[in-house]
């Protein structure tokens, strides 16, 4: 049983790195966005969306509040 705790454990440490790196992405297009560098210009470079680098800000900025 300790192992399922221990796998579980694990998981969640892995979701909040996860969550810790999406807010660092936002951060960085946030600032890239100051900079009066395009949505378009980021997402082309990261090979997203406009929409998906959209978002990555948007939850930055809500986390942030």
């Amino acid at each position: 049983m300790a192992d399922v705790v221990a796998a579980r454990d694990a998981y969640l440490a892995a979701r909040e790195s996860v969550r810790e790196a999406r807010l660092a992405l936002g951060k960085a297009i946030r600032d890239a966005r100051d900079q009066d560098i395009p949505q378009q210009r980021i997402a082309v470079k990261l090979g997203l969306t406009r929409e998906q680098v959209r978002r990555y800000q948007a939850e930055f900025e809500a986390a942030e509040s």
